[in-house]
Parts: C-alpha cells; structure tokens; sequence
C-alpha cells in the first residue's frame, strides 16, 4: 500500500474538487481507501495525511487549506488553488476560513479566528 504523499494530496483533492469546491478530510480519506493509500502512517492518528499537507505547504503550493476552528477536532478542508474564489464562498458558507503556511506552522488569513460557539460571551478583560 502507498503512504499518502503531497502529490497524492494534489490528486485527491483535484479529483474530488470536481464536485465540491471545498474538499473536506473524511473526502480525502475515503478517496485513499478507494485508490489503495495509507492515510494513517506512523505514529499519531492520520500522520501521513498531516505531513502530506505540510509537504505540500513548504513545496509547490498547488492546495488551498481551511479550518473549521481552533482545537484540533475542528474539520479541515482542501482546495485546489486555481478553483479557490468559489473555495472561499463555500468555506465562508461553513463558517471556516483559510489558513496560510507561514514556513513554520498554519496561521489564520484574516487574523485570530474568531470563536465559533453561538451566544459565546468574552469575559471583560482587566484594566
């Protein structure tokens, strides 16, 4: 079986984008299952599938990248870059924003994401 790759990334997400322009983790994952492709590898759960996103991040950059939050149970999603107007619609449709990797780690594109919990109040900051 094949390890998840950055250009095997590419494929998926440049296949499955076909019908969704925003192409989410679980799609990706049974994109893999389908064509034979270890998203898992070794060590925590879905290593493969993270490094595949980072290798893709550091090199050509041909993927747009989304979050649904914060923590790390919040959903992400891909985008192929050339298709990223109708990406942004959808993703903004959902809640999410695009992330952007900064040569170290995922930031936020529009700044601190905001909380996504409805009715959340902020506690009063201290003078």
């Amino acid at each position: 079986m094949r390890v998840l790759t950055a250009s095997l990334l590419v494929e998926a997400v440049t296949e499955l984008s076909k019908g969704t322009p925003l192409v989410k983790a679980r799609d990706v994952f049974a994109w893999c299952q389908r064509n034979g492709v270890d998203y898992q590898g070794e060590g925590p759960l879905h290593q493969a599938l993270w490094d595949a996103d980072q290798d893709e991040a550091r090199g050509q950059q041909r993927l747009l990248r989304f979050k649904s939050g914060e923590c790390k149970q919040s959903r992400v999603g891909w985008s192929v870059a050339a298709r990223g107007a109708r990406a942004r619609e959808a993703a903004a449709r959902l809640g999410w924003d695009e992330m952007r990797w900064n040569g170290q780690q995922w930031d936020w594109m529009h700044g601190p994401h905001p909380k996504a919990v409805p009715g959340f109040i902020e506690a009063p900051r201290a003078a």
